[in-house]
C-alpha cells in the first residue's frame, strides 16, 4: 500500500470526523472496545498496544510501528428481569392504557440484545511526513447493529425505570481518534485524542401524543453543534519495556439540547390549535475518568491491573426534569478494579483473560421518585488469538485472528417503592431486578509496512 493511500485514508477519516452522527458513549463502558481489550477485563491503560488505545489511552498508540486494519463484532445477550413484587413484568401505562415503557424492550421491541461491528486502524505518520519522533494515529469506530436511524434520542422521565447502561442507552455510533507520539525512545509515550459528538442538525417530531383525545404533533428544527471532548494519554516503559505504567484521562460527554422553542399543533375537530412548547433535553451521559494501570511482561506471561474513577456525580437534571423533580439525581464517583493476564503460549497463538469490578453509581431507588436501573457487577473474560501466515495469497502479511467471551453477573436489585408517586408513573411499585450478561466476539487484524 502506497503513500499516496494512506494519506487518502488519512483524509478519510478527518472527513468522517467532519461529517458522521457520531456519540462516544455507551457500549465502551458497559462492555469495553477491542477484542484484545475486553479479553483482558479492561485492564488496557499500560498496555495499550492496538487500535482501541484510541479510546484507552493514546500514547500507546506510538509502541506500534507500520499500519494495522481490524475488522470485530460484538455479539451481547443481556437476560435480565425486572418484576413486580407479585412475579409480574414490570410494565408502565400512559393514561389512556398504552404501554409507556417495558425496561427489558429498546426500541421497536427488539430487547436488550445487540450487536457491535467495529472498525479499527492505526496510521503510521512517519510512512507519510518524516517526523523525528515515532507518531502514529489511531482510530476506532462502530456503528451499532441497529442503524434504522442515525440519530437517537431517549429523554426518559426519572420515575420511569430504565435502565442507563444497557438498551437504547448504548445503542449508538463511537468514534475515538487519537495520536500518540514516543518522545523519549523506548521510554516516554503521550498521546492527545477526542471523541466527537454531533448534535444536529435535524428536527424533533412528536406523534402519538393526544390532547382531549385529539392529536397532536409537535416538531422542532435544531442547528447542527460539533463537540469533541478531549481525552489524553502517558505512558512509561522503562526496564526494556517489560514494565509498563499508564495514565489516561477522559473529558465527561452528555447530549445537552435546549432550551430549543417548539411549535405544537393541535387538532381538534376541523381547528387546528397553534400551542409553544419549550424543550429542554440531557441525555446520554458518560462521565469524566482517571484511569491508572501498571503491567508487567515475565517472559510469556503479561499481567496487568488498573483502577478507574468515573465522576458520575457530575450527572445533572435538565432544566425540564427539574419543573417536576427538585435536587439531583445524586448520583455516586465509582472506582473500577481491574485485572487481566496474557500467556503467551508461542509465537503465533496467545491466551488472555480478565475480571473487572465495577460498582453502581446509581444510589439505592428505594423511597424516591426516581427509577434508575442500574447494579454493580463482576466482569469475565476469556480470550484467544492466533497469527495465520499468508493465507492463500491474499495478502503478503500474517493475518491474526480473535475471540472472546465475556460473563457479566449483576447483583440482585430490590426497590422498594410504598407510597411513591412520579408524573408519569403515579402509583409505583416495588419492584426487583436481577440477571447476567453474556458476550461474545470475533477480530481479524492485518498489519503492513
Amino acid at each position: 500500500m502506497g503513500k499516496r493511500t494512506i494519506l487518502s485514508i488519512t483524509i478519510i477519516i478527518a472527513l468522517l470526523l467532519l461529517s458522521s452522527s457520531a456519540l462516544a458513549s455507551g457500549f465502551t463502558d458497559t462492555y469495553g472496545l477491542g477484542s484484545r481489550a475486553i479479553s483482558l477485563g479492561g485492564a488496557f491503560t499500560a498496555v495499550a498496544d492496538d487500535f482501541s488505545a484510541a479510546y484507552y489511552n493514546p500514547a500507546g498508540l506510538s509502541q506500534t510501528n507500520g499500519h494495522h486494519l481490524a475488522i470485530e463484532y460484538l455479539y451481547t445477550m443481556p437476560n435480565i428481569d425486572v418484576k413486580k413484587a407479585n412475579g409480574a413484568d414490570l410494565v408502565i401505562y400512559d393514561i389512556l392504557g398504552k404501554e409507556r415503557t417495558e425496561p427489558t424492550e429498546a426500541t421497536a421491541g427488539n430487547g436488550l440484545n445487540l450487536g457491535i461491528p467495529v472498525l479499527g486502524l492505526i496510521i503510521d505518520i512517519n510512512d507519510i511526513a518524516k517526523l523525528p519522533i515515532n507518531t502514529q494515529l489511531g482510530l476506532a469506530m462502530s456503528l451499532p447493529e441497529r442503524m434504522d436511524i442515525l440519530y437517537r434520542i431517549h429523554d426518559y422521565p426519572p420515575d420511569q425505570p430504565h435502565f442507563i447502561r444497557y438498551g437504547d442507552d448504548i445503542d449508538r455510533i463511537l468514534i475515538a481518534l487519537g495520536v500518540g507520539m514516543e518522545v523519549v525512545k523506548d521510554l516516554v509515550h503521550i498521546g492527545v485524542g477526542t471523541q466527537a459528538m454531533l448534535y444536529g442538525p435535524g428536527t424533533y417530531y412528536i406523534d402519538g401524543l393526544s390532547l382531549a383525545e385529539e392529536n397532536v404533533v409537535a416538531q422542532a428544527e435544531f442547528g447542527a453543534l460539533l463537540d469533541y471532548e478531549p481525552t489524553a494519554g502517558l505512558l512509561i516503559t522503562p526496564l526494556a519495556k517489560k514494565l509498563k505504567i499508564g495514565i489516561s484521562w477522559r473529558h465527561e460527554e452528555e447530549v445537552q439540547l435546549g432550551t430549543i422553542p417548539v411549535t405544537a399543533e393541535v387538532f381538534v375537530g376541523g381547528l387546528v390549535l397553534t400551542v409553544p412548547m419549550i424543550l429542554d433535553i440531557n441525555a446520554f451521559f458518560t462521565p469524566e475518568e482517571y484511569s491508572f494501570g501498571i503491567a508487567y511482561e515475565f517472559n510469556r506471561l503479561l499481567v496487568s491491573v488498573e483502577a478507574n474513577k468515573q465522576r458520575w456525580s457530575k450527572y445533572a437534571y435538565s432544566i425540564t426534569d427539574n419543573y417536576y423533580y427538585s435536587g439531583d439525581p445524586d448520583f455516586e464517583d465509582t472506582i473500577n478494579y481491574r485485572l487481566g493476564a496474557q500467556y503467551k503460549a508461542s509465537d503465533k497463538l496467545i491466551f488472555t483473560t480478565g475480571y473487572c469490578h465495577q460498582p453502581s453509581p446509581v444510589p439505592d431507588q428505594s423511597g424516591k421518585i426516581s427509577n434508575y436501573l442500574d447494579m454493580d457487577k463482576d466482569t469475565f473474560s476469556l480470550g484467544a488469538s492466533y497469527t495465520l501466515d499468508p493465507p492463500f495469497g491474499i495478502t503478503k502479511e500474517p493475518v491474526k485472528i480473535a475471540g472472546v467471551v465475556l460473563y457479566q453477573k449483576l447483583e440482585k436489585l430490590s426497590v422498594n417503592k410504598d407510597g411513591v408517586s412520579g408524573p408519569s408513573w403515579p402509583n409505583q411499585e416495588s419492584y426487583t431486578v436481577e440477571g447476567n450478561v453474556l458476550a461474545a466476539g470475533i477480530s481479524i487484524g492485518l498489519a503492513w509496512k
